[in-house]
Parts: C-alpha cells; structure tokens; sequence
C-alpha cells in the first residue's frame, strides 16, 4: 500500500522491499544433514536422490521443518498436519512418523533426525 501522492525513490524503495522478499520466498529450503527439503517445490531429497514421499508424510516433514529443535506435541501435529483435533487420534501421528522415519532415517530403529520427546511428542533435530 502506497499513499498518493508519492515520491519517485520512495515508490522504488517498496518495489525493490518486494521483490527481495520475492527472491527469499522462493529458495525456501532447509537441510538437515543429508536431508534437503524444498518447501517450495515440496520435494525431499536425502544424498541427493528424491524421497517418494505420500502427501501426509511430506506434511509432517515440512511442519517439523518449520521448527527445527522445537517438540511438538501429537495433539499439535494433528491440528496442523490433519486438521482435526479429536485426540483419541493420537496413534494416527505415531504411525505417520514411523513410517517417515523408514524413508528418511538412516537407521529407523536409532533415529537421528526425527526424535521423539518423551511424554510430549516429536522434534526434527540437525543431525550431530
């Protein structure tokens, strides 16, 4: 929004705001390791090969990926992941990330990446 009248390196200044924001918008991707996510593109590469990964798993990914080192609880995936809050669907989470845990872990049974926090929920970690 630009009030009128306006001066001409004003108007330049919002219009160079934009297009930076623009530019920043559209490299948003994060790694994790050998891990790469491209929110963007909504792929997942890990040591450079893509990841087929279902709609609900690439969901969970991305909103663990938006808060790198913060747990979230299986009460919050539901609501941002499936939309629902019913938490007798807690299990639902659980098994979502087991099996994301198969494709994006090196070793699912000692995971590395996505941690669980015990009595709260799940954590995406850089890993060590």
């Amino acid at each position: 929004y630009v009030v009128k009248p306006v001066q001409g390196r004003v108007l330049d200044a919002r219009i160079r705001a934009v297009l930076r924001r623009g530019e920043r918008e559209s490299s948003d991707s994060a790694s994790f390791g050998s891990l790469v996510i491209d929110r963007s593109a909504m792929t997942v590469t890990k040591n450079g090969e893509d990841l087929q990964l279902t709609p609900t798993e690439l969901r969970l990914l991305l909103e663990l990926s938006r808060r790198p080192g913060q747990a979230l609880s299986r009460q919050q995936l539901l609501r941002l992941v499936w939309e629902h809050d019913y938490l007798g669907d807690s299990r639902l989470v659980d098994a979502c990330v087991q099996r994301l845990r198969a494709k994006v872990e090196d070793v699912p049974s000692s995971p590395t990446l996505i941690r669980t926090v015990r009595g709260v929920g799940y954590r995406l970690d850089t890993p060590s």
